[in-house]
C-alpha cells in the first residue's frame, strides 16, 4: 500500500512537472528559432531566416496560450519569454537590416588595435549599424511590456514579433517580381534608415493596437480582427509569404481608423 502511494506521488509530481514546463518548451523553441535566424541572416539566407522568425512568432503565441490554459503563469516564464523574444524579434531583424545595408552597397571597414600585446582585427560597416536600432527598440519595447499591466487584451505600440516579421520579410518583398517597380526605392540607404527609425518608434509609442486575444463573446468587439482575417486570405493567395508585410501595414491602418473613430 505504501509502495503504491509513493508511486502515485511520483506520478503526480511528474505530471505537474510536465504541465508547468509545457509553456517553457514552446518558449525554448522560440529562442532556438531566433538563434538559427540570426545565423541564417548573417549568411545572407534571408528566406530561411524569415521562416525561422515566423516559426518563432508562432511558438511565442503558444507559450502564452498554454500558460493561461494550464494556469501555470510564472515570473520565470515571463522573463524567459522576453529573452526569447529579444533574440527572435530583436537581434534577428537587426541582423537582417545590417545585412540589407551591406547588400545595397554599404562598405565594411577593417579596424585593428593592440591591447596587452595582442592585435585584434575585425570588419564592420559603421553606416550599417543603424540597422540595430530595430534590436534596441525591441529591447525597450519588451522591457516596457514586462513592467506594464495594461496590455493584457490590447497592445500599446507595435508588438515586437509583428515588427520583426515586417523587417525580415523586406528582402522577400524587394525580390518579389510584383514589387520590382519599388525595388530602387526600398534599396536606397535613406529608405532603410527611415524604416529603422520608424520601427523603433512604432514599437514604443503609446498608440493602442488591437490584439487577437479573446476576452468577450460579443462579436462586435472583434470587427477589425475579422476584417484583417478576411483580407489575409486573398493576399496570402496572391502574394504568398510577401503577404506578411502587407498585412502588417493593413493592421496599422485599421488601428489608425479604429483610434480615430473611438
Amino acid at each position: 500500500m505504501l509502495q503504491q502511494l509513493l508511486y502515485c506521488q511520483k506520478y503526480l509530481f511528474l505530471v505537474q512537472l510536465i504541465r508547468r514546463n509545457i509553456p517553457n518548451f514552446f518558449t525554448a523553441l522560440n529562442f532556438l528559432c531566433g538563434c538559427f535566424a540570426v545565423y541564417l541572416a548573417f549568411k545572407n539566407l534571408f528566406e530561411a531566416a524569415f521562416l525561422l522568425v515566423f516559426l518563432g512568432a508562432f511558438f511565442d503565441l503558444f507559450d502564452g496560450f498554454f500558460a493561461r490554459l494550464l494556469r501555470v503563469e510564472s515570473q520565470f516564464g515571463l522573463q524567459f519569454d522576453s529573452m526569447a523574444d529579444l533574440v527572435t524579434s530583436g537581434l534577428a531583424p537587426g541582423m537582417v537590416m545590417y545585412k540589407l545595408f551591406l547588400e545595397i552597397g554599404i562598405r565594411e571597414m577593417d579596424l585593428s588595435f593592440i591591447l596587452l600585446r595582442n592585435e585584434f582585427t575585425f570588419s564592420f560597416a559603421p553606416y550599417a549599424l543603424v540597422g540595430f536600432l530595430v534590436s534596441l527598440g525591441a529591447g525597450i519595447r519588451l522591457a516596457k511590456f514586462n513592467t506594464n499591466s495594461d496590455q493584457l487584451f490590447e497592445f500599446k505600440g507595435l508588438p515586437a514579433p509583428a515588427n520583426a516579421l515586417f523587417i525580415v520579410s523586406l528582402p522577400l518583398l524587394i525580390e518579389h517580381p510584383f514589387f520590382s517597380s519599388v525595388k530602387p526605392f526600398l534599396t536606397s540607404y535613406p529608405t532603410l534608415v527611415i524604416i529603422c527609425f520608424m520601427s523603433a518608434i512604432l514599437m514604443n509609442m503609446r498608440l493602442p493596437l488591437f490584439s487577437f486575444k479573446i476576452n468577450s463573446l460579443n462579436i462586435r468587439e472583434y470587427v477589425y480582427q475579422l476584417v484583417l482575417l478576411v483580407f489575409s486570405i486573398p493576399i496570402f493567395y496572391f502574394f504568398e509569404w510577401v503577404a506578411v508585410p502587407i498585412l502588417i501595414l493593413i493592421y496599422m491602418i485599421l488601428n489608425l481608423i479604429r483610434n480615430s473613430l473611438n
